[in-house]
């Protein structure tokens, strides 16, 4: 097959949804298939695999409002052109944005079976932020923003049942298929990790994500005098609320706190945090799978979130970590405790986070894919 993915960000701008749509490229061109990448990738930025193809796209800064995103335009005529010289089978676009709209296009003026996935949940008041449109006037306006994108679909997939719930709940219905974004389990070797515990001696708390607002980081630091005694807190990650956060853990006179600023992902994989970390915490209510968190479950890190979003679909409690209710900041110290004091609950809900991440294994996923394409190329023939 010959399908060209439709993605408003992609490396190397790091986030969940442009990680996402790498891997399954790469691992559906490992399967035979042709996949064409069409992204607002960077001049000097290379990517190369086989199977692989980029077209990159004229886009713009989006400066202050997110930075390291960019803006490109839903209307390009060169796109068009290159759709038609390949002769795609398919169109699946990962953005509902201006790529996922220039997408639509391209799918309706060629005739081509139509794939959306829900990545992020642009209905929530928390990820607008980033965006200005936190206003009580937008949240009326997310469900039909939502419909505008996804109604057009033959299929949309999401990569939780939590936020299959969600679209339901909206009062939307669509063609839906809940198919993980899947994490490359051959990606994370055993590494020596006693230099980073020489450097943070005792107990290791991880946290890895990008520093925005729906991230929840703040309700992170209010909770951590009550554990900074008994353990470090790492925080890896870059973004809108870096400086903000930064000074927020200085005014609050916060102990063994470290942020230690955004690291390359493939070096991040490498570095031995996962492995040298004894806990791992999640605290965005709106993740609607979480990268982080999946990577985190691969190296056998046992993890405390919150009880919402696609969290819920990756923490099964008291088994492989513990989900907290939103807020409920006595709840999140004592579980994170129990999981410091107690090496024995750790080592067990490790060997059930290992043997539950297993179901998310990207080769799993890149041939359910196949499978949903055929599906769809069948039903339009």
């Amino acid at each position: 097959m010959k399908v060209a993915f439709f993605t408003d960000t992609f490396l190397p701008f790091i986030n969940g949804a442009s990680v996402a749509v790498w891997d399954l490229a790469r691992s559906l061109a490992d399967r035979g298939h042709e996949i064409h990448i069409i992204a607002p990738i960077p001049r000097r930025a290379r990517y190369e695999h086989p199977n692989v193809h980029f077209l990159p796209v004229r886009s713009i800064s989006a400066g202050l409002i997110y930075p390291g995103f960019r803006f490109a335009s839903p209307f390009n005529e060169r796109v068009h052109r290159y759709a038609r010289e390949q002769d795609f089978d398919l169109i699946h676009y990962h953005t509902p944005l201006f790529l996922g709209r220039l997408a639509m296009g391209v799918a309706r003026r060629r005739k081509l079976p139509l794939v959306g996935t829900y990545h992020t949940s642009v209905d929530s008041r928390e990820y607008r932020a980033h965006w200005k449109m936190h206003h009580r006037l937008f949240d009326k306006g997310m469900r039909g923003y939502i419909d505008f994108f996804y109604r057009r679909c033959d299929l949309v997939s999401v990569p939780t049942s939590a936020y299959a719930d969600e679209v339901a709940a909206l009062g939307l219905k669509y063609p839906t298929r809940v198919i993980s974004n899947g994490i490359d389990l051959k990606k994370f070797p055993e590494v020596d990790c006693q230099e980073i515990r020489d450097r943070y001696p005792g107990k290791i708390v991880l946290s890895v994500g990008r520093l925005a607002r729906e991230k929840n980081l703040l309700f992170l630091l209010d909770v951590w005098p009550h554990l900074q005694e008994e353990a470090h807190l790492v925080i890896i990650g870059g973004g809108p609320m870096e400086v903000q956060l930064r000074k927020y853990a200085e005014e609050k006179g916060l102990e063994n706190t470290h942020f230690l600023g955004m690291i390359p992902h493939e070096d991040l994989i490498l570095s031995g945090y996962h492995r040298a970390a004894d806990v791992f915490v999640m605290t965005s209510m709106v993740e609607t799978q979480g990268l982080a968190l999946m990577e985190a479950q691969a190296a056998g890190l046992v993890s405390v979130g919150i009880d919402a979003g696609g969290t819920k679909d990756l923490i099964v409690d008291g088994e492989n970590g513990f989900l907290i209710e939103p807020n409920d900041e006595e709840g999140f110290v004592g579980a994170v405790r129990k999981l410091l004091e107690d090496g024995v609950l750790r080592n067990r809900m490790r060997d059930a986070t290992l043997r539950e991440i297993e179901k998310h294994d990207l080769r799993n996923v890149a041939r359910e894919w196949e499978e949903v394409y055929e599906e769809l190329l069948t039903a339009t023939r």
